[in-house]
């Protein structure tokens, strides 16, 4: 959420709204719309917004990512400045529909970038990290050191480096010692092995644990990063002839994640974690 130091955050709901777009359903956290980029689909959900994540994914472009990024895709011809401007003009407009908004000063809305990264073994903070987890023997080479900044509105630099992987949208998926994240894109991470047999993993760290498993030998592997793209994972696993589902349902958002599978693709094996 982006709140510009206001009482009010300027969710993607929010925004949605002020932008004339009315979810056609909602379930739970997740707001479902109709194409917002293209062409509208006759109340066929083209795009989900899941609220307590504030992550949005969209089937028809296949990538999706938090409220800048969605700013960023809506308004692609213009520059960072303006749309920033764009988006303080719709926070000042939302705000005042509750009570006046006093005049503040509008603060730069934090981005972080990828700096670089590096194999693991460079920074003692992400080995410790590591270390204490019980994650440095497990680790394997998509495992990296990612150095990422933000700049304040006054040029400051901040630096932070984590453990993390990339997604295939490009966004890296971070994890630190107090902080859990993505960087830029979010996004599923997938390594292509078989095209019959699909593994399903709600962290590529439940992929390390158990990447040893016979059932493994000959699949590729689907790692969803967010349970927000559940929905996309079972789109990408009815291609598949045989669906290995690793799952945790005791896991916030990944309560319904067996019957959904189950009944949709009767041909899923459910393997707890």
């Amino acid at each position: 959420m982006i709140s510009y130091k206001s009482n009010e955050p300027l969710t993607l709901v929010s925004l949605l709204k002020a932008l004339g777009h009315e979810p056609i359903s909602i379930n739970g956290d997740e707001f479902h719309y109709a194409s917002v980029f293209g062409k509208r689909t006759n109340n066929k959900i083209v795009l989900t917004v899941n609220q307590q994540f504030e992550s949005w994914f969209d089937s028809s472009l296949g990538r999706g990512g938090n409220l800048m990024d969605f700013a960023r895709t809506y308004w692609p011809h213009l520059s960072p400045e303006r749309i920033e401007e764009k988006l303080r003009d719709i926070q000042t407009q939302y705000v005042k529909k509750d009570r006046p908004l006093r005049k503040r000063k509008a603060t730069k809305i934090p981005d972080y970038r990828v700096a670089r990264t590096r194999p693991l073994g460079y920074n003692n903070e992400v080995t410790d990290f590591l270390m204490e987890s019980g994650l440095w023997d497990l680790a394997d080479l998509n495992i990296r050191e990612v150095y990422y900044y933000v700049t304040d509105q006054k040029g400051k630099r901040k630096d932070f480096c984590a453990a993390g992987w990339m997604n295939e949208n490009g966004g890296w998926e971070v994890r630190a010692q107090n902080y859990t994240g993505c960087i830029g894109t979010k996004g599923m991470t997938f390594i292509s092995v078989s095209g019959s047999v699909l593994a399903i993993f709600p962290e590529y760290v439940d992929y390390l644990k158990r990447r040893n498993d016979k059932h493994l030998h000959y699949a590729s592997v689907l790692v969803l990063n967010h349970p927000d793209f559940l929905s996309a994972a079972l789109k990408r696993a009815s291609h598949f002839e045989k669906v290995l589902l690793y799952i945790d349902e005791t896991r916030n958002g990944y309560q319904s994640a067996t019957e959904a599978f189950t009944q949709k693709l009767p041909h899923t094996e459910v393997i707890p974690i």
